[in-house]
């Protein structure tokens, strides 16, 4: 790895500017919070897109952090995984802001919501740790900040939400015991926690039992993360009851922070293990379609957005059946890599405009059920076109990322004749579209009984106007990048091994 000298400031910048905004944002009266606050997380975006640059123009980037290589020093690097996802984090991070900011309501109940900023800061810089760490110690660390700020942020929802966030903290710590037990054995075996070192020092290693367990602990510990069937039953609750400027974090960038440390071990550290892939295969088939079938159940416009997440993550981790499929067959798995990366980015700009969306009705509506938006697509048409373009992405239909990746999947499938995941995806997609177009469809038939401004059982609001348009902002994003779906698979295995991922 090649680091320009703007990498050693910019590559920590990533993580350090929003801890330290955090840090300020909690000392200064609250009138300045949101000030601050907007200000941190737009200098946070464009140091996450100035590492994209980086990583683009300069190939994957290493840092050791006070000139100490490892093992003793800390060392953070980003390749194109870490491109693809700190610019994911810096789209739907900056627009979230932005939302946050011009509508304070949206990030908590009164009394609570002075937190959202501080919260909101830490749970960036965590990100940007996951995204960007060199070693195990470090991604445990930057997984914890991660899941403990998530916590904070669905519980500013009130004490409607503590229940969730309750499930949701102990989730995120069972998670991440089940990690810290994967890392000790790495330690034990390879006297590092430097995922190249580990990973060279474990390669041809004949002790498939220490491998196997290494990999199972920390896709076992991940999936919960992420919410993969039948791990999935608490993110419903959290994400549905988060507040509206939360739920978009939680969905479309929190979940992906446990999916890249899979990722990690997977790739760097242990290589493919076909028992643990054979577990992961079926348990993310059953995220896509079970968790599908939940959302076609599903009365709140939130909850089902929620379970989408839960079926949209199982096309993720079926990233590790391929690229086990892959290695049998003695070839790369970039295309399994390329594809699942190129999802990952189409749902997390998809469903966050869909949260931001859902949020809007539910604020203005008073209540969450879908049966209350029976014709009333006219009456927030901006809000409703957003609506709309979110669901055909995550519905994998053209013209859209979200086709893009599903395109690429399919292809990589088929690559390795994998015609079970094609059947899955084929499923996945049908059932998709059914529960997606359930509120589209409310939206824009019926008459509704009353306009929103004479909704009985709401809390009178006025929405700035710069609210109703950002989750178009984040829909059109999906089918802009749409034309940057083969420079985005590109980037995605910048860094990645010779031949590629193992």
């Amino acid at each position: 790895m090649t680091a320009p000298a703007a990498a050693a400031a910019l590559v920590p910048g990533a993580v350090l500017l929003p801890l330290a905004a955090a840090v300020l944002v909690v000392v200064v009266p609250t009138a300045a919070r949101r000030v601050i606050g907007l200000i941190a997380a737009i200098l946070t975006a464009a140091t996450g897109i100035a590492v994209v640059a980086l990583v683009v123009a300069h190939g994957p980037l290493a840092v050791s952090l006070g000139g100490h290589r490892p093992p003793l020093g800390i060392s953070l690097r980003a390749d194109g995984i870490s491109a693809a996802f700190l610019l994911l984090s810096a789209v739907v991070g900056g627009v979230v802001s932005v939302h946050a900011a011009v509508h304070p309501p949206s990030t908590g109940i009164a009394g609570s919501r002075d937190w959202f900023w501080p919260t909101w800061l830490l749970a960036w810089s965590g990100l940007a740790a996951v995204f960007v760490s060199g070693d195990l110690f470090n991604l445990y660390v930057a997984l914890e900040i991660v899941g403990l700020a998530a916590v904070l942020l669905v519980a500013l929802g009130g004490p409607d939400a503590w229940r969730a966030a309750f499930r949701y903290l102990i989730v995120a710590v069972a998670g991440s015991l089940l990690f810290l037990l994967a890392l000790t054995l790495v330690y034990s075996a390879t006297g590092t926690l430097d995922l190249a070192l580990a990973g060279a020092r474990l390669a041809g290693s004949d002790d498939g039992a220490l491998l196997t367990a290494v990999l199972a602990l920390t896709v076992a510990g991940m999936a919960l993360k992420s919410a993969v069937f039948p791990l999935h039953g608490w993110l419903p609750g959290a994400h549905g009851q988060a507040p509206a400027a939360v739920s978009p974090i939680l969905s479309g960038l929190v979940v992906k922070a446990s999916f890249v440390v899979a990722i990690r071990v997977w790739t760097e550290v242990t290589g493919p293990v076909t028992g643990v892939a054979l577990v992961i295969g079926v348990a993310a088939a059953g995220s896509i379609l079970w968790a599908g079938l939940a959302a076609l159940r599903a009365t709140g416009f939130k909850r089902l957005v929620a379970y989408s997440t839960v079926s949209q993550v199982g096309y993720l981790f079926l990233f590790f059946p391929l690229a086990t499929a892959a290695d049998r067959q003695q070839i790369p798995a970039t295309a399994a890599l390329t594809a699942v990366v190129t999802l990952a980015v189409a749902h997390g700009l998809a469903k966050s405009a869909l949260f931001l969306a859902a949020g809007i009705f539910k604020e203005q509506l008073g209540n969450d059920r879908i049966d209350s938006l029976t014709g009333r697509g006219a009456e927030l048409p901006v809000v409703t076109m957003a609506i709309g373009i979110s669901v055909v992405s995550l519905a994998g239909l053209p013209v859209t990322l979200g086709f893009a990746g599903k395109w690429q999947l399919l292809s990589a499938a088929v690559d390795v004749r994998a015609w079970w995941v094609v059947a899955v995806v084929a499923a996945g997609t049908l059932v998709a579209a059914g529960y997606l177009l359930r509120p589209l469809q409310a939206l824009l038939t019926g008459a509704a009984e009353d306009g929103i401004d004479s909704a009985p059982d709401r809390p009178h609001s006025t929405l700035p106007r710069v609210v109703t348009v950002l989750p178009l902002l984040l829909a059109l994003v999906t089918v802009g990048a749409t034309f940057a779906a083969v420079p985005l698979a590109e980037l995605a295995i910048v860094g990645q091994t010779p031949g590629g991922p193992r």
